[in-house]
């Protein structure tokens, strides 16, 4: 028994350091390429869990639990007329905007506003999936 043993062991001890051998000499022949070796762990980053996007993760989630489920976060939100709510690209934000407000606009803002909305109806028309 104990010479069965032996001769697994020599045979496994020949045939790792065949295999660390050939590894080493043919690694450019063979298409194995060399264990990379990780020398120390990389540095943990450091995460600011308190930026604006985080602090008002969840804001209006108790809307519904402290008001009775009456109200609708769009109401609750202060923000332009033209974008309560409002689900749509930059084009079409734009030209509801210009529906809305527009005739109230300064001039320049108003010529601004115009520009981009030529602009982004030229590369909407021309470009991409929208076509």
């Amino acid at each position: 028994m104990s010479l069965l043993g032996n001769l697994l062991k020599s045979g496994a001890s020949c045939c790792q350091s065949a295999g660390s051998l050939l590894r080493a000499a043919r690694s450019f022949s063979t298409g194995t390429c060399c264990f990379i070796r990780m020398h120390a762990i990389p540095p943990l980053r450091t995460v600011d869990r308190w930026t604006e996007k985080r602090s008002m993760y969840g804001v209006y989630d108790n809307i519904g639990i402290l008001g009775d489920f009456k109200a609708h976060p769009k109401d609750v939100i202060i923000a332009p007329c033209w974008l309560k709510g409002f689900k749509g690209n930059e084009l079409q934000r734009l030209i509801q905007k210009k529906k809305m407000v527009g005739h109230r606009m300064m001039t320049e803002d108003r010529h601004n506003l115009e520009k981009r909305i030529r602009f982004l109806y030229r590369r909407f028309n021309r470009t991409g999936k929208h076509r």
